[in-house]
């Protein structure tokens, strides 16, 4: 994910610091995420967790922390209280219509090392509101990082290298009701809620993205 150009962490975050630099470490991060239902969630697991015993890879990740990143905020070192206090309120005046998810596909991410399921065409409505709710947090200058190039996707295998595409017999997919701000641990595979918000099925419907336009030769 990238920050948005010339956003500011302050006053949730760190900033800037005096002296000489410090290896930069893995940190926790605070982030809007879908996830889909326990059956579905289990499926997943257990597909992944065959396919990752027959090429020797790592373990999959666990059922109940699957997950589609909207966007992150920002890492942390411990949850922000006063950034999840204030961001809370803003997020509870978006309306937005329940998101249909498909994952038909799947391949590496994060630089080729983890193993996700993703959806060949993209996924546009779970693209479109993750912009509205990065417009939302910026308008009320709270920091976010948006997803603007990387496709919407569920990691199944982190850290597991090179490794063959998991075969989608069936497509995975669901009707995205709710979505959550988590506390994602680093290191410690666990998942601190601090929100949930439901989607909205009268909601205006999502706006759609200009056409390029085309000329005539």
């Amino acid at each position: 994910m990238r920050k948005k150009t010339g956003q500011s962490s302050f006053p949730f975050g760190e900033g800037w610091l005096s002296g000489p630099s410090q290896p930069a470490r893995p940190r926790s991060k605070l982030m809007f995420v879908l996830k889909p239902s326990v059956p579905l969630s289990l499926a997943m697991h257990d597909a992944a967790k065959l396919h990752a015993a027959n090429q020797n890879a790592r373990d999959a990740y666990p059922a109940h922390l699957l997950h589609m990143t909207l966007l992150c905020m920002e890492g942390f070192d411990e949850p922000p209280e006063a950034l999840i206090r204030k961001t809370r309120p803003v997020v509870d005046d978006i309306r937005a219509r329940p998101l249909p998810v498909t994952l038909d596909s799947s391949g590496l991410f994060g630089g080729r090392r983890h193993l996700a399921l993703y959806c060949s065409e993209g996924n546009p409505p779970v693209t479109r509101f993750s912009r509205m709710l990065s417009q939302t947090l910026t308008r009320h200058n709270l920091p976010n990082f948006r997803m603007a190039d990387a496709m919407p996707h569920v990691t199944l295998i982190y850290g597991c290298g090179r490794i063959e595409a998991l075969p989608v017999v069936r497509n995975y997919a669901w009707i995205a009701g709710e979505f959550m701000l988590v506390y994602s641990h680093y290191g410690e595979t666990r998942h601190e809620e601090f929100g949930r918000w439901s989607f909205d099925p009268n909601a205006p419907p999502y706006p759609t993205p200009p056409e390029q336009l085309r000329l005539k030769i």
